[in-house]
C-alpha cells in the first residue's frame, strides 16, 4: 500500500470520527432536551364554597361576587371580589400561625419555597387506625431506603385522607357540620379523628435535621385526637411553615421530587391559600439562593465540545 493511501486512509478515519462523534453528540442533545421535561403535580383542591377549613368561631365564609361586567359587541371582561378565611381548603401555614415572632407569610425566604421533597407513605397504617401519628420509625424506614434526609427538604405525608375530602364526615370523623355558623365548636373537637403527625417526630425534625415545611394530607399537621397542637408548635415556633388538605401525593414519588410553594406575600399574614406543585422529575438543579436550569448548562457544554471536535 503506497503511503498516499495509507495518509487518506487515515484522513477518511480521522474525518468518520469526528462525524460519529457529532451524531452522538446531536442525539445527546436531543435526549438531554427530552428529559429534561418537567412532570408537574397539582397538590391543591379547587377553592370554592365547599372547600374546607378549620372551623374557627367567627371564621369568614367563602364568597365569590361580581363587581363589573361587560358582555356586549365582542369584548368582555369582568371582576369579582373574593373573601374568605386565611387557612382555607389547600394552604400553607406562616411559621407565624403558632409563632408571635416567626415569619409571616411574606418573610419566608424564597429559596424555602422551593425545596427537594421526601414523602412518607403511611396509607397502609392510616387505614387500619384513622388515628395513626406519623413516627421518627416511619422518617427513618424511609432513610434506610434513601439516604439521609437533603437539607432544606420539605417533608410530605400521605396518609390517604385526600380522597375523603369531598365527604367532610368522614374526612373530619365527627358528623356535625363546619359550614353551620351555629356549630358546636367544643363539641366537634371532642369528636374529630385523623391521622397526623406525633409530636417528638415534630421535635426530631427541628432537633436533628434540616427541614424548612411539612406538608400533610389531612386538616391538620397534628392529628385530630391531639388537643394542644404540639406539633404546630413545635415547628412554627422554629420557623417551619405547614402544608395542609394536600392531594394527589400518590402521584408524589418518595424521593427525588422537588416542590415548589408560591404563595402570595401578604404582609402579617398566618396563611392563606396555596397552590403547591410538585416537579416530579426535578430536573432542574436548585440551588439555595438561585436556579439554574440544565437545559442551557447541557446545550453549552454540547456547543462547546462541538466547536472543539
Amino acid at each position: 500500500v503506497s503511503t498516499q493511501s495509507t495518509g487518506e486512509y487515515q484522513t477518511f478515519q480521522h474525518y468518520f470520527k469526528r462525524i460519529n462523534l457529532r451524531l452522538a453528540m446531536i442525539l445527546m442533545l436531543f435526549g438531554a432536551f427530552a428529559c429534561v421535561t418537567a412532570e408537574l403535580v397539582d397538590l391543591s383542591h379547587p377553592v370554592n364554597e365547599n372547600s374546607l377549613n378549620w372551623p374557627i368561631t367567627g371564621y369568614q365564609p367563602f364568597n365569590l361576587t361580581t363587581l363589573a361586567v361587560v358582555d356586549e359587541g365582542g369584548y368582555f371582561v369582568i371582576s369579582k371580589d373574593v373573601s374568605m378565611t386565611e387557612h382555607y381548603g389547600t394552604h400553607i401555614d406562616a411559621p407565624h400561625h403558632f409563632g408571635k415572632s416567626s415569619w409571616d407569610i411574606a418573610s419566608i425566604p424564597l429559596e424555602n419555597l422551593v425545596a427537594p421533597v421526601v414523602k412518607l407513605n403511611v396509607r397502609k397504617e392510616c387505614s387500619e387506625d384513622r388515628d395513626y401519628t406519623v413516627s421518627l420509625t416511619d422518617l427513618q424506614k424511609w432513610e434506610e431506603r434513601y439516604g439521609e434526609v437533603p437539607s432544606g427538604a420539605v417533608l410530605l405525608v400521605e396518609t390517604g385522607w385526600s380522597d375523603k375530602y369531598t365527604n367532610p364526615a368522614d374526612y373530619y370523623g365527627s358528623s356535625l357540620d363546619t359550614k353551620d355558623p351555629d356549630m358546636n365548636y367544643t363539641q366537634w373537637a371532642s369528636e374529630i379523628s385523623f391521622p397526623g403527625l406525633a409530636a417528638e417526630l415534630a421535635a426530631e425534625l427541628v432537633n436533628s435535621y434540616y427541614i424548612v415545611g411539612v406538608g400533610i394530607d389531612t386538616a391538620s399537621l397534628d392529628a385530630g385526637k391531639a388537643e394542644t397542637f404540639p406539633v404546630h408548635f413545635t415547628l412554627q415556633t422554629q420557623n417551619k411553615y405547614g402544608l395542609e388538605n394536600l392531594c394527589c401525593l400518590d402521584k408524589v414519588p418518595e424521593s427525588g421530587a422537588t416542590i415548589m410553594v408560591l404563595p402570595p406575600r401578604v404582609e402579617g399574614s398566618s396563611g392563606f391559600t396555596v397552590r403547591p406543585v410538585v416537579d416530579t422529575t426535578s430536573r432542574y438543579i436548585y440551588h439555595l439562593n438561585s436556579a439554574i436550569p440544565t437545559k442551557p448548562v447541557i446545550s453549552l457544554v454540547l456547543v462547546m465540545l462541538w466547536r472543539v471536535l
